[in-house]
């Protein structure tokens, strides 16, 4: 039994012996000698290994070369990755310095023309800026946006106190019609302590015995408030109002718009407006009943120009003003705002 087991292992080895031998790669020469091809002399043979071998080295060269030109070419791209982030970061380096001085320069600047233009709750100093000018607008409008309450100024009480400063300026400046402009529609929420801050500011402008006769006017509900009820009753009273106070909202801006498209489409289905009756000057006519009268000012007291949904039919032919990187309601943006005004020039087309 144990020869037989010898005999099978000793064939096992064999065969793996074989198996090991048949793998083996053997040198050029024999790769030679094993092709097909008859060589009549030892110097083609010689010839026929040489050529193998220098085409193995040509072989490994040209992978060598690929994988050197796959490592530039990797450490090319790495290198245009550096330069240009360098670039970017170097970029918005200089931008940031560059906002930063401008930043402060125009920072400087508004502190500056604050102490110039100073009235200090007077209404002659506020007249003697406006009669310096060649013309005055007959209507302005300001957009406001109440702050944060952590804010300077901020809450209910910082933007009725803004609204009712705006409505100084103006009748001091002699201009009888105000649109104020808050997108959430927080002024016309809150009439009543508008009113009571409008009154507050006029007996500190003019006096207790000379606060002039006003009223406020909310287009969207068709509601007008007077400064006391005795000019609510009285005519003769009424024509000695001195300003005219619109407030506006985001309501009064494109949804008004549509409101009117849709009304005038409803008309015209159940035959009560002909097609041809909608003109330009039709419309134009009911958004002023609406919303009110174009604008000739529009005033903004923040850092950039932000219409807020301002209604876009009204400020087709309107001049704007801003102050850059201004944040408060402030004197200096209305009398430069007058004074821009003054000297501009409208062209109105055919």
């Amino acid at each position: 039994m144990s020869k037989i087991v010898d005999k099978v292992l000793d064939q096992h080895h064999r065969e793996e012996e074989r198996k090991v031998y048949s793998s083996r790669e053997g040198p050029p020469e024999s790769n030679v000698m094993k092709r097909k091809k008859k060589y009549d002399s030892k110097l083609e043979v010689v010839k026929a290994i040489t050529d193998i071998m220098l085409s193995g080295d040509v072989v490994g060269d040209s992978e060598h070369a690929k994988e050197e030109t796959s490592k530039q070419r990797l450490l090319s791209s790495y290198f245009a990755f550096l330069f240009y982030k360098v670039v970017l970061l170097n970029m918005y380096l200089m931008f940031g310095l560059f906002r930063y001085f401008q930043y402060q320069y125009n920072k400087m600047k508004l502190r500056i023309l604050s102490l110039i233009y100073n009235p200090t709750s007077t209404p002659q100093l506020i007249r003697q800026d406006v009669l310096k000018l060649n013309k005055i607008p007959k209507r302005i409008a300001a957009i406001l946006e109440m702050k944060s309450v952590g804010d300077i100024g901020g809450g209910l009480e910082g933007l009725l106190n803004d609204a009712s400063e705006v409505i100084c300026w103006t009748v001091s400046a002699g201009i009888k019609h105000l649109m104020l402009y808050d997108f959430d529609g927080v002024l016309k929420d809150n009439v009543d302590n508008l009113i009571l801050e409008i009154n507050e500011h006029m007996k500190l402008y003019y006096g207790p015995a000379n606060v002039p006769n006003y009223s406020v006017h909310i287009p969207h509900l068709n509601k007008t408030y007077y400064s006391s009820e005795e000019i609510k009753n009285d005519e003769d009273a009424k024509k000695s109002i001195v300003i005219s106070v619109s407030l506006l909202s985001n309501r009064d801006g494109r949804e008004t718009i549509v409101d009117l498209t849709r009304t005038m489409s409803e008309l015209c289905a159940s035959k009560e407006m002909k097609l041809s009756d909608i003109t330009m000057k039709l419309i134009d006519t009911e958004l002023t009943h609406l919303v009110g009268h174009e604008p000739d000012l529009l005033l903004y007291f923040g850092p950039s120009l932000d219409l807020q949904g301002f209604p876009p039919w009204h400020i087709r032919l309107t001049e704007f003003y801003w102050e850059t990187d201004n944040d408060q309601v402030s004197y200096l943006v209305f009398i430069r705002g007058l004074q821009k005004y003054s000297n501009c020039k409208i062209n109105v087309g055919k």
